[in-house]
């Protein structure tokens, strides 16, 4: 969500092409009827990365646009020839990033815990049933409900809910679900306001039509394909969650041209982003992974929040300095599930390059699984107790859990 992400680089808000959101025409829906569903196109993660480019590392190409006559076909139509990678794709914190509250993968456990409750005295608790959910705040008197429509993030670290209040507003309720602690607890970036008390529909509201159009760049993050407006401006994901397109493109051209047998043109209908160059590759996963500030002079690196920003991050240290190949996913494999307490995998990457022979370690810290290189070189940073980030600053630190490296 925009507060808990931070804000986006210049040139990434979803604008159509006289610079103002895409919306349904006035005129029905003013008058109280039904609106059609209204395409709103994003720019796609090429575009949005050669923002993210532009602002980290200087001018560079990104990969194209896929090629105009071309449609999202949907993750099942990927899967048809390539089954393989999406099926541990759909088992992806990315593929998970976006759904129903009573189809996540959580829901189970959303009601399990005890209601939260911060310091300034009220308490929440999310029901869900069947195919609805609803966020409770409970005051000594009253209990107040909200329904809730979505689920951001896959609760690898943190669920936050989002309702729709009207045709003008959406709201990120103050209260999400942590994993760590199996209750709900105050979202990311909420900290720092005041709390609503014990008022029903407690947290922050995001105007639909705003100009920054936060509320889009949400969704557009956390799905696949454009946004459509549904029924009195509701948003309509075309693919909930991050799935095969949102980096290869919209895939009818590919799925057309193998489907007539020509392999060099399907190759040809679809976007390679692992073909990019490091800054490159990590500029398009920072289209989403994006900056906490507009240049990195305005960046606060001093801000354990900041920390959750990889890419950025990655791009100011020595390993990516020295050569500018190190990207995501040397790391992280794209297709997967993210692979945590995984030390002998993410030592064996460092080793890449930091073998016997070329870069070697020193020789007072021998990776091992009980201290992998990351411990040290990329510390765990916590800005909340249920919330911990790994800093890509990699670097010499003085002590674990600093936010600079020495060097």
């Amino acid at each position: 969500m925009a507060s808990a992400c931070g804000p986006l680089p210049p040139g990434t808000a979803p604008f159509s092409a006289n610079g103002t959101p895409r919306r349904a025409k006035p005129g029905a829906s003013d008058a109280g009827r039904n609106t059609p569903a209204t395409s709103t196109r994003r720019p796609h993660r090429a575009a949005r990365a050669a923002a993210w480019l532009a602002l980290a590392t200087g001018p560079a190409s990104v990969a194209q646009e896929p090629p105009a006559d071309s449609a999202y076909v949907g993750a099942a139509a990927c899967g048809a020839c390539h089954p393989g990678q999406a099926a541990t794709q759909a088992l992806s914190g990315h593929a998970n990033s976006l759904a129903r509250p009573w189809r996540h993968r959580l829901a189970g456990e959303f009601e399990s815990g005890p209601a939260s409750q911060d310091s300034s005295g009220p308490r929440a608790r999310l029901r869900v049933r069947g195919g609805s959910a609803v966020m409770d705040t409970l005051g000594e008197a009253r209990v107040a409900g909200e329904p809730v429509h979505w689920a951001f993030g896959a609760g690898e670290q943190a669920v936050t809910f989002v309702s729709r209040v009207d045709r003008d507003w959406y709201l990120e309720h103050r209260w999400s679900f942590y994993p760590a602690s199996a209750q709900l607890g105050l979202t990311p970036g909420h900290q720092e306001r005041p709390s609503d008390g014990d008022a029903p529909g407690a947290g922050v509201r995001y105007r639909v039509f705003s100009p920054q159009a936060e509320i889009f760049n949400c969704f557009g993050c956390h799905s696949t394909g454009p946004l459509s407006l549904g029924e009195d401006y509701s948003i309509v994901p075309s693919e909930p969650g991050v799935h095969c397109e949102a980096c290869h493109g919209a895939g009818s051209a590919h799925v057309t041209a193998a489907a007539s047998g020509e392999p060099e043109e399907a190759r040809r209908r679809i976007r390679h982003p692992g073909r990019l160059a490091g800054g490159e590759l990590n500029a398009y996963c920072g289209a989403c992974h994006r900056p906490p500030a507009s240049s990195p002079e305005d960046i606060d690196w001093t801000d354990p929040w900041n920390v959750r920003h990889q890419p950025v991050y990655l791009a100011r240290s020595q390993c990516f300095l020295f050569a500018r190949d190190l990207t995501c996913t040397h790391c992280h494999d794209p297709h997967g599930p993210l692979a945590r307490d995984a030390a002998a995998h993410y030592n064996a990457r460092c080793m890449h390059c930091h073998d016997d022979s070329a870069r070697p370690p020193a020789a007072t810290c021998p990776p091992t699984e009980a201290a992998p290189c990351s411990s040290c070189h990329m510390p765990s940073v916590r800005p909340q107790a249920e919330l911990g980030f790994t800093n890509h600053w990699i670097g010499v630190y003085e002590e674990r859990g600093a936010l600079r490296p020495r060097r």
